[in-house]
């Protein structure tokens, strides 16, 4: 444990890159038992959450580039509430 008590540190669901592009590529896919694919949607799927996304384009080579409208970064409460209007929207519940 350092002087500042860095041992107790909370993992954040997501971390900007203060940025309005964002190049996404595939992370090692294999090691999570998952296809390229599957791991570029569950990261594009988050990046739409909690970033105000303009634009999904492919880049060729497993990569997707992310092109936002600001900086801002929604907090989990808002996370969650998009998350239940996605679902109400969808019938699921």
């Amino acid at each position: 444990m350092g002087l500042f008590g860095g041992g107790n540190k909370v993992a954040k669901p997501f971390q900007s890159n203060n940025k309005l592009v964002e190049i996404i590529t595939s992370y090692d896919p294999d090691s999570r038992g998952l296809t390229w694919t599957e791991v570029i949607e569950k990261e594009v799927e988050k990046r739409y959450l909690y970033r105000n996304v303009e634009t999904i384009s492919f880049g060729g080579d497993n990569n997707v580039l992310v092109k936002y409208k600001d900086l801002k970064v929604r907090s989990e409460e808002e996370v969650a509430e998009i998350r239940r209007q996605l679902r109400k929207e969808a019938g699921l519940e």
